[in-house]
């Protein structure tokens, strides 16, 4: 069977015998009908909730029908303004059920509500609807109509709204609600053991690769490091040379200097000079013991200031402790 596809631009190629242009691409209403039943659902809609409501009627055996919009197997049916339908005279004997149903109706190319009377009986059913799939109908189920023996008015209690009954009618929904995800799971596993298993051999090709480079990485920091230790120590003989160097030629300086300045005093001088040490450390060990003892002497002055001496000239001291608050 070839393939259907539609809708493009359709070129006139002639004329038939009675002058009606003929089209290339011309498609029936059925390729039309079938991309709707391919995407969505059969019913009416949901939102408004009163979408082909039956109610009662104002008076008598009517009932009224709510403006709506439903689909019939990709045929679509839309009524913007309130309809009254007459149902038939109460029977006189039991009580019967009604359908009230949207139909399409393929024989006469046409969607259309009718209501379906019932059979009286002790215990009534609805008449059936028509659902097969071909033939000249198919039937959605709005409404069932109680008929009581004699009724000469419908209530609203006597119908039962069945528009939301999915095996009679439902609401319209979208057909592709979830996507069938078996052959992408199979690519995807089979994608993933592959790129697993490359990746296992990728990775121990790179891991002998890293062995690689970390041991002549280090090999190179041992050797960088020998050779840092081999010129610190050559770089620390070297300075330590120069510091004694420094050293002896520091010493044999200073020992010259020293010489040569002990050179310039002369005997007198030196002399001064040690009997002026040993004057201060006398001074020192005398002021040590004085405090140590808490015994405190020293020369009696004038009032010029000159130590007074006894008959035999030595000086006369004064001699005094410290008391302590």
């Amino acid at each position: 069977m070839a393939m259907r596809y539609g809708y493009f631009d359709s070129e006139i190629t002639g004329v038939d015998s009675e002058g009606m242009p003929i089209f290339d691409r011309a498609e029936t209403s059925e390729l039309f009908r079938l991309l709707f039943a391919k995407l969505l659902t059969n019913g009416v809609l949901a939102l408004p909730g009163d979408c082909f409501q039956v109610v009662a009627g104002s008076s008598g055996l009517t009932v009224k029908i709510r403006p709506g919009f439903g689909l019939i197997n990709g045929a679509f049916a839309y009524d913007g303004a309130e309809e009254t339908y007459a149902l038939a005279t109460a029977p006189t004997q039991y009580s019967r059920i009604d359908r009230v149903v949207l139909r399409c109706n393929y024989l006469e190319r046409l969607c259309e509500i009718i209501v379906k009377t019932g059979t009286p009986a002790a215990n009534p059913a609805p008449p059936e609807l028509l659902q097969p799939s071909s033939g000249d109908y198919y039937e959605l189920g709005l409404a069932l109509v109680s008929i009581g023996t004699n009724q000469g008015v419908i209530t609203q209690s006597s119908i039962t709204d069945t528009r939301a009954d999915s095996s009679v009618c439902g609401f319209i929904t979208q057909l592709i609600d979830h996507l069938d995800t078996e052959v992408f799971y199979d690519q995807f596993n089979a994608f993933y053991t592959e790129f697993v298993e490359k990746s296992d051999a990728s990775y121990e090709m790179f891991q002998n690769m890293a062995t690689q480079a970390y041991n002549g990485y280090t090999a190179a920091i041992d050797e960088y490091i020998e050779q840092l230790e081999a010129k610190g120590n050559a770089d620390l003989t070297a300075t330590t040379e120069a510091l004694k160097e420094f050293q002896r030629n520091s010493q044999n300086a200073f020992n010259a200097w020293f010489a040569e300045v002990q050179g310039l005093l002369d005997e007198d001088v030196a002399g001064r000079l040690i009997n002026i040490t040993n004057e201060q450390g006398e001074r020192l060990s005398l002021l040590e013991y004085m405090n140590i003892h808490n015994d405190f002497f020293a020369p009696l002055l004038d009032d010029d200031g000159n130590v007074i001496l006894d008959d035999d000239d030595n000086a006369v001291m004064v001699d005094w402790k410290y008391m302590y608050a």
